[in-house]
């Protein structure tokens, strides 16, 4: 069984602009939830769901998977958060569980 912790981490953003990329304490925002997530012994991969090239990069430098890219039109103010885990499931079938 695979643990997965799913990480959405979108591009735009109301009230802080490109906050996953903004630096906390000199490393960004992002980190700290990958950070903690690889730590877990609960988990066995770290994903990131974005449809931002930068915060993909970002994740992928930080030892996340970001094995594919997520549509813009899920990455919407007005979008769910079920959405994003369903795209998910459709691109990782061999996952058990979804954290």
């Amino acid at each position: 069984m695979k643990n997965i912790a799913l990480i959405p981490a979108r591009g735009g953003s109301k009230g802080i602009k490109r906050k996953n990329i903004k630096l906390l304490n000199n490393m960004p925002l992002i980190y700290w939830t990958i950070k903690t997530a690889l730590a877990s012994s609960y988990i066995d991969r770290v994903v990131v769901s974005t449809e931002d090239e930068e915060i993909a990069d970002i994740s992928r430098s930080l030892c996340a998977e970001v094995p594919f890219m997520r549509p813009a039109s899920l990455a919407q103010d007005n979008s769910t958060g079920i959405e994003t885990v369903l795209h998910a499931l459709e691109h990782l079938p061999e996952v058990s569980n979804i954290l």
